[in-house]
């Protein structure tokens, strides 16, 4: 596995820590828990040096779909900067077999950038009329909440994709 590769976890290991199947033996349970979305796998195996087999568990969780490398938008456009891409290429990212609506497609990116932490700013998306000034202003709103309970780089990349996925389709 790639060094600088962030890791996350799947709906699969989100549901396991959630409903605590035992699909996840205990010891690597607190390894799942670890991994964040944001950290990728060099610095999760320094920050767990104390824990012996670090590597090998994390192989696991991958190998066994607890947890998967996070889809990085400039890996996935290599000919365009991530802070430019059309609403197009970031919508092929989201869903690439189905065409969403701009609502639809915002609470996909909710889910998928915030994972176990969606549910406010999914329910602040479902509760807003599907008209652009209205999705615009709920993404300010959904950003300063992000922004403020969550993180400040999801809150920025929630804004800047969550924007693009309301310019029209070309």
């Amino acid at each position: 596995m790639d060094s600088a590769t962030v890791l996350s976890k799947s709906p699969r290991g989100v549901d396991e820590l959630v409903q605590r199947t035992g699909a996840v033996p205990q010891k690597l349970r607190s390894v799942l828990i670890l991994v964040d979305g944001k950290t990728c796998y060099s610095d999760l195996l320094r920050k767990c040096s104390f824990m012996p087999q670090i590597a090998e568990h994390l192989t696991w969780l991958l190998q066994h779909g607890f947890i998967e490398p996070v889809p990085t938008l400039s890996a996935a456009l290599p000919s365009t900067n991530a802070a430019t891409a059309t609403s197009t290429e970031v919508r092929s990212l989201l869903s690439p077999p189905r065409t969403l609506s701009p609502k639809n497609a915002l609470l996909e990116l909710a889910h998928e950038l915030l994972g176990v932490h969606a549910d406010a700013v999914v329910q602040r998306l479902q509760d807003t009329a599907d008209t652009h000034d209205a999705l615009a202003q709920t993404i300010e709103r959904c950003y300063r909440l992000i922004r403020l309970s969550i993180d400040e780089t999801k809150a920025e990349q929630f804004r800047k994709l969550g924007s693009t996925l309301l310019v029209p389709s070309v």
